[in-house]
Order: structure tokens, then sequence, then C-alpha cells
């Protein structure tokens, strides 16, 4: 698998390029490696966003049967002037045949990210072919507030695998004491986003670590462990609520546990 890595959040776009046998195909944004697929894609400063694709028509060496590549990422501006650039190397072989490669992208925003407009250009040039193929990507940074950053959560699981849903919680209000008061839910919904079991709890600070400082960092990383007992289609639903700034952030995303003993047949 290809990977790149930017300090930097990309958006939906769309893909441009000279024409060429390259192609790419599948672009998701999602929640950390195997992660469910993120709907909303404008992030705050200090955010963590994934996205996989796969590049199709890349050219196989006779001799070797492996493809040789490189992928280059750009940072633009809102005048998508160039301001970044990284190159990755890749040299592959496609183990189940075809001419398929799966590609991710992990990026990271700084917390100190100015709110605006940017663009991420994604460029692969095929080696052995001489052709190339970019796509653009636009994405606006939104300025800092309370919500859910670094969100991590796989789309698909297996029955007593361990399973957790991970994120931090950002930018929320303190009181004088230099404290926050916030409630924070966690529930499993089935197909018809219906509860299946009852919800966990937690607050903050009564579960804040006491080694972090929410005056010099206002940023709790937290983890919320799922028992998958049986196979079926869930919704998992995590709700904070500031109750000092009357401020509420959800979030939700599907999960399918699948049956080992039915893969094959």
């Amino acid at each position: 698998m290809t990977r790149s890595l930017v300090a930097c959040f990309v958006g939906l776009g769309l893909a441009v390029g000279q024409a060429s046998a390259l192609e790419f195909k599948n672009i998701r944004p999602c929640y950390g490696s195997l992660g469910a697929t993120r709907t909303d894609v404008k992030c705050l400063p200090g955010d963590v966003l994934y996205m996989t694709y796969d590049i199709e028509g890349l050219a196989l060496d006779p001799k070797t049967g492996r493809a040789n590549y490189i992928t280059t990422l750009e940072l633009l501006d809102k005048a998508k002037t160039s301001t970044n650039k990284w190159d990755t190397p890749n040299n592959a072989a496609p183990h189940l045949g075809g001419t398929r490669m799966p590609g991710d992208l992990h990026l990271i925003l700084p917390r100190n990210q100015a709110p605006g407009k940017y663009f991420i250009k994604l460029t692969v040039q095929d080696r052995l072919a001489k052709e190339s193929k970019s796509f653009l990507y636009e994405f606006e940074v939104v300025a800092s507030t309370f919500g859910f950053i670094g969100i991590s959560a796989q789309a698909v699981g297996f029955p007593g695998q361990p399973y957790s849903a991970q994120f931090a919680i950002v930018d929320m209000s303190l009181d004088a004491k230099k404290v926050p008061n916030v409630d924070i839910m966690m529930r499993v919904l089935d197909s018809k986003q219906k509860p299946v079991a009852p919800p966990i709890f937690s607050n903050l600070p009564k579960d804040l670590p006491e080694e972090i400082d929410l005056t010099k960092g206002n940023f709790v990383p937290m983890q919320f462990p799922i028992y998958l007992n049986r196979t079926g289609s869930f919704f998992i639903e995590i709700m904070a609520r500031d109750k000092i700034a009357n401020k509420t952030i959800e979030l939700r995303y599907p999960l399918t546990v699948l049956d080992l003993a039915g893969i094959g047949k």
C-alpha cells in the first residue's frame, strides 16, 4: 500500500489531469486506517483526516511483475500556489492480480492552522509507462471551537475482536477554577438506529487524566472500548455537551460486525 504523510487537511474535490491509462478511483475520506467513511470533511485546527484511494492502470514490469511509481502531494494556498511538496516513491507487486494499487493519505492539521480555503494536489507518476495523473482537493479550515478531532473508528469488526472508538475533545469552556464541565455519552444503535444496550457515560473533569493541564492545551484524548459480541449492522453514536457554553456536538458512524465462519463459504 502506498502511503503519504502531510501536515494538513484535505477536503473533497474534483479529479483533474492529463489523459492516460492511469485513473484514480474510490477516493474516500475516513476515520483512520480502515475507518468508517467520513461525511463531514470540514475540520478544526488539530484535526486528522485519513483518505483512501485506488490507482488503476499502472504498468507492471514484465520481469518482476512490480509497479514503480511516485506519488507527489502539494499544499496549495487559496490562489492555488504551491507552498509545500512531498514525494513518496513506491515499488510494489499486485499479488492478487490486476493493475490496481490502493493508497492512503494521513493528513494532520496543526492546532495553530489559520482558518481559510486551501487545496491539496495529488499526482501519481508511473515511472514505467511514463504517464502521470493528478487530482485537486479543496478544503476549508474552520475557526477553533468546541468539537471532536482525530477520530479513529474502524468500519468493520469481528466478534471477540478488541475494538474502541477513539477521538479527542478540544476547546472546552473552563470555569473560574479552570476546569471544564462536559458530559460525554456513547451508545450503540441497530440498523434502524434503535439502542441495543445501555449507554456509556463519561464526564470531564471527573475522568480527566491528572497529567492534563487544560490551561496549557485544551485537548483531551478519549476512547470508548466496545465489546463486539455478535454480528450485525450498527451505528456508534457519541455525544458531548459543554454545560458551561451550552453547546452539544455529535458523532455518528456505521459499524459492521462480520461472521468469520461464513466467509469463504
